[in-house]
């Protein structure tokens, strides 16, 4: 089903009210081809710690408007498991969106690494804080 990376974040607004700013990059990294998004669920975690989840197809009609060019190849992948344990990492009062991808950037790069006889042994992301401790250690050095 998929042949590339997938990966997943997990975005908070402290203001519980996402206010759907940031779906134009979502759309831009789509309409590009940089990305396939595969699932994305809303959770919302109320001061007392119950937790509520919005799956794409299940939100209002205007809010689904904003998100229909990324849910044309949305799947329910996310389980209740991985949604509880996203909600964890939340603090009470705040909302969240879980975004499911895969990365199609990856096809063309992967497909010249096995022309040329390569095979990826290890792939890996780091934190930006972890790169800027790294930079203000060698800095003072």
């Amino acid at each position: 089903m998929f042949d590339l990376p997938l990966e997943y974040a997990l975005i908070a607004f402290a203001d519980a009210k996402p206010t759907g700013k940031i779906v134009p990059e979502l759309l831009d990294l789509a309409q590009r081809g940089i990305v396939r998004f595969v699932d994305i669920v809303f959770i919302h975690k109320e001061e007392d710690g119950a937790i509520r989840t919005v799956e794409l197809n299940d939100l209002d009609p205007e809010a689904y408007e904003m998100f229909v060019p990324m849910g044309e190849h949305v799947s329910s992948l996310f389980t209740n498991d991985d949604l509880a344990i996203a909600a964890s990492k939340l603090p009470n009062g705040s909302a969240a969106l879980l975004i499911l991808w895969e990365n199609l950037w990856v096809a063309n790069l992967r497909q010249a690494v096995a022309e040329a006889g390569g095979y990826l042994v290890d792939r890996a992301q780091i934190a930006p804080e972890i790169v800027e401790e790294f930079v203000q250690a060698l800095a003072a050095e």
